[in-house]
């Protein structure tokens, strides 16, 4: 009878640890495995070869060397922020190795915190110019990055470009998918400069001449988490006259994440990862497996009870015999 008792409790904490399995995927899962309001994250990169015009003394510099500093700051009181959009802010400025900022440029986008696509809101800006969408995905992958292409925002050519799948690679042990972006020459805004910057052949007099930027951009993604944890990009950006001459080279160069970059980020991806699966994979399957073996324990438990009450209740008839007479 004790035996039995057992099994039915068994059985009943077996199916409320199925039924916490699947609240795990239904409830638990979409609640915690989203992007942060308040993400924060400092990347470096070095740059290389580059090639920088210099306006104040009208003079075309070369084989330039700079630092890269980057924020992401998230905004969590940001009115546009919630549980489904996180609000995140970033920074990047380019600065040579004697002190010359070569390049600045900012941009505020609202993100979906579950897809990690950027979703129209009122706050997003790049260069605190409001009027320019910020679409696709910028400072982040997906949760669950596949083996596909996925359309990536450019903040200076001020929309997105496909980032193509190229391979799975490792990096400090961790495996990656390796994206590439190509940006073709593209025209970013019209100025007014002197005819000799921008290839013509007038040795005075000024012209309209087209700013137009290109690149070539190496991403690598941790798939599971998401996170980018590091990137190559190779920008061009040079004048082109009103003649379809080529002008000054007003930036280029080579740029690649400092080795402390790629080991910060390849941290956070596993950290970020470890959790996932945690929630996604490690806790349901354990509630499940426990579940599913309490379940049978119990039902071996009140099957054997009730043999056993069966037995109890069974049992012989014996005709009383009759004394015999001798």
């Amino acid at each position: 009878m004790r035996g039995r008792a057992i099994g039915l409790g068994l059985l009943g904490l077996g199916a409320f640890l199925l039924a916490g399995a699947l609240a795990v995927r239904l409830f638990l899962e979409p609640a915690l495995v989203k992007l942060p309001l308040d993400q924060t994250a400092s990347p470096t990169a070095v740059g290389t070869d580059i090639t920088f015009f210099d306006i104040g003394n009208q003079k075309q510099l070369r084989g330039l060397e700079a630092d890269v500093r980057q924020k992401l700051q998230g905004d969590p009181s940001s009115s546009a922020a919630g549980d489904d959009v996180a609000v995140w802010n970033f920074g990047s400025t380019i600065t040579a190795t004697d002190g010359t900022l070569l390049n600045a440029g900012t941009y505020r986008v609202c993100i979906d915190r579950r897809t990690a696509v950027a979703v129209d809101c009122d706050v997003d800006n790049v260069d605190n110019d409001g009027d320019i969408p910020v679409e696709g995905l910028t400072l982040t992958f997906p949760f669950g990055t596949e083996k596909r292409d996925y359309d990536v925002f450019n903040s200076t050519a001020q929309k997105a470009f496909p980032a193509t799948f190229e391979g799975v690679e490792t990096i400090n042990g961790l495996e990656v998918y390796r994206f590439e972006t190509s940006i073709p020459e593209t025209v970013i805004r019209s100025t007014e400069v002197p005819a000799t910057m921008a290839g013509g052949k007038a040795a005075d007099g000024s012209v309209e001449a087209d700013v137009v930027y290109s690149n070539e951009k190496t991403t690598w993604v941790e798939p599971t988490s998401g996170v980018i944890v590091t990137a190559e990009e190779h920008p061009d950006t040079v004048l082109r006259g009103p003649d379809g001459d080529t002008g000054v080279t007003i930036l280029a160069g080579d740029f690649a994440g400092t080795d402390d970059t790629i080991a910060a980020g390849v941290e956070r991806a596993e950290d970020i990862r470890g959790q996932i699966t945690m929630v996604k994979t490690v806790l349901p399957l354990s509630l499940a497996g426990l579940g599913l073996l309490l379940l049978i324990v119990g039902v071996l438990l009140v099957r054997r009870g009730r043999a056993v009450t069966d037995e109890d209740d069974t049992f012989e008839y014996e005709p009383v015999r009759e004394p015999q007479v001798q």
